[in-house]
């Protein structure tokens, strides 16, 4: 409880400093990016931070989704992964040419996916891992034509890190999915973007996950924490943990803290989402799943997670922006 406590700390303080240096920033953004550098554990510098925004912003391309507040995005992944973020930026951006090359739409999401590849390449070559995310993604919207969207590029892309064929990857996912739509979860986007989840755990029994899910959703309840669908990828978080159930109290103390502060208030979700993540992520610093793949799996999911819901708040305030002028 009392590293958690120190978490939440460190995270107002980053918080503080970047609303501080960059008035008129969307404050979920900085929220979320506040919440990257606690959970790596990396130091923040708001002076370090401004410069890579501020080179990332510049060097994209005019029409660049980079030139909206996505760059704060890339620059806190970019900064805690990398010693030198502005040489790889340029990486980045020829990830993003392949993705687009081979058939993966331009916007933010396909970002994030090349974020993803650059920070989390695990199989094979570049190469083979687009391809394999492209047919990957294209086999999940057989299955779902309506509900598969850009927004599921960074799962496409984590997905396809995993070892089998691409009909047993999305079998796995429909059956999570098929599963939990029969245990409470409601059909959609959410339940979707949980079943890719907790289809990149290999070491346990679906069920078993399942079940877990299933057991998570009731424990929400039963601490007044409504599990609505926009909560999903956190229960599929605390799912692939041992006892995650077991953190909701902790969460519960965090969320609550920052639903009381004056600057955090007005966003309750994001606040229950940054209490889940920091809490796993702690418990995972302490934790045997360390010496396994599934901590990697996780960090990447986490990663994953942060930059994907980022990418669509900015993408949806654009889209207001637009519709209003």
């Amino acid at each position: 409880m009392e590293s958690a406590v120190n978490d939440l700390e460190k995270y107002k303080s980053i918080f503080y400093e970047m609303d501080e240096g960059l008035k008129w920033t969307d404050n979920k953004v900085l929220m979320m990016s506040a919440s990257v550098y606690v959970m790596h554990e990396r130091p923040f510098s708001i002076i370090r931070f401004k410069e890579l925004s501020d080179f990332i912003k510049k060097e994209a391309s005019i029409f660049s989704p980079l030139k909206s507040n996505l760059r704060f995005t890339v620059a806190a992944l970019m900064d805690i992964t990398f010693d030198d973020p502005e040489d790889k930026f340029y990486d980045l951006v020829n990830l993003y040419d392949k993705l687009v090359e081979n058939g993966f739409k331009k916007g933010n999401f396909t970002y994030i996916a090349a974020l993803i590849i650059l920070t989390d390449n695990r199989i094979g070559t570049t190469q083979d891992q687009i391809k394999r995310a492209k047919y990957i993604f294209k086999e999940m919207k057989k299955e779902h034509p309506i509900l598969t969207t850009n927004e599921d590029y960074p799962l496409a892309v984590l997905l396809a890190e995993l070892d089998g064929e691409v009909d047993e990857i999305v079998n796995r996912v429909e059956y999570f999915y098929r599963k939990l739509s029969r245990n409470q979860f409601t059909k959609g986007n959410h339940l979707q973007f949980l079943s890719h989840v907790l289809s990149l755990d290999t070491q346990h029994d679906q069920d078993v996950l399942i079940n877990r899910a299933v057991q998570v959703y009731d424990q929400l309840k039963q601490i007044s924490i409504k599990p609505k669908s926009i909560l999903y990828p956190e229960i599929g978080l605390l799912s692939l943990i041992d006892q995650g159930g077991n953190e909701l109290e902790v969460i519960q103390s965090i969320k609550n803290d920052l639903d009381r502060s004056k600057h955090f208030k007005w966003q309750k979700d994001i606040n229950t989402k940054t209490a889940v993540n920091l809490t796993v992520s702690e418990k995972l610093k302490n934790s045997s799943v360390v010496e396994t793949g599934l901590f990697t799996t996780m960090e990447a999911i986490m990663q994953a997670q942060q930059a994907a819901m980022m990418a669509g708040m900015i993408g949806a305030a654009a889209a207001a922006n637009a519709s209003n002028s």
